[in-house]
Order: structure tokens, then C-alpha cells, then sequence
């Protein structure tokens, strides 16, 4: 398992050097398991996480779907099909420079990075 995060860290850090040190695989464990919470993990809001109606679920749901095949290629080391890198570039932007509630932004690190203020209204819980 572990050869496995160290090819997914990997492949998220040649997209944005660092972002696995900033927690880019917890963010994207989070995206893939996000429907297992109630209410899910996929809109933090400041009070919590937001509900999603019936359609938005499904939605997600066949988003991730492609999301966890993206991802066990990426684990098994498997060549990648096309769009895969783009999707792991938005990816490790995202758990870089995103809200920390996501998973990634490891103390507020790549905002740090970036010289980004603090924010005017704190990051999600």
C-alpha cells in the first residue's frame, strides 16, 4: 500500500513540486471517499459541509467513479490515458493552494508559499 501513495505522491508532485508534502494524497483519499460522510465531502461551507440534492449526488458519484480508475492507474503505475494528467495537475493545484478543510494546504503551506493573505473569513471546518 504504501508503494502504491508513493506512486500517486509522486505523480501529484511532477505536477506541482511539493504538494505532497502539503497533503496532496489525503486531499485526493478525501475526494474518492467523499460520499461515505453524511452530508458528503465535497462543498465545505463555514458552518460544516453543505448537503447535496439527489442529482448532484449521482453526479459525484459517477464523477468519482472515474476518479478512483484515474487513480488506481496512477497507484499500479500503469500508463495514463489521455486527460489523466491534466486531472492530476488540477488536483495538486487544488490540495496545494485550496481550502484546507479539503485535506491538502498542509498549514496553510502553499498559501504561505504564494504569499496569499490570510483569509478574511477563516478556511471551512
Amino acid at each position: 500500500m504504501a508503494e502504491e501513495e508513493a506512486r500517486v505522491a509522486a505523480a501529484l508532485d511532477a505536477q506541482v513540486p511539493g504538494s505532497a508534502d502539503l497533503g496532496a494524497v489525503a486531499y485526493v483519499e478525501g475526494l474518492l471517499t467523499a460520499l461515505e460522510d453524511e452530508p458528503p465531502h465535497i462543498w465545505a461551507g463555514p458552518a460544516g459541509w453543505l448537503e447535496l440534492g439527489p442529482w448532484e449526488r449521482h453526479a459525484w458519484a459517477e464523477r468519482i467513479e472515474g476518479l478512483r480508475a484515474l487513480y488506481g492507474r496512477v497507484a499500479r503505475g500503469e500508463l495514463l490515458e489521455p486527460g489523466d494528467e491534466q486531472v492530476l495537475h488540477a488536483h495538486a493545484i487544488e490540495a496545494t493552494y485550496g481550502d484546507p478543510a479539503y485535506g491538502g494546504n498542509r498549514e496553510r503551506g502553499g498559501w504561505q508559499r504564494i504569499e496569499f493573505p490570510d483569509p478574511i473569513f477563516p478556511p471551512a471546518r
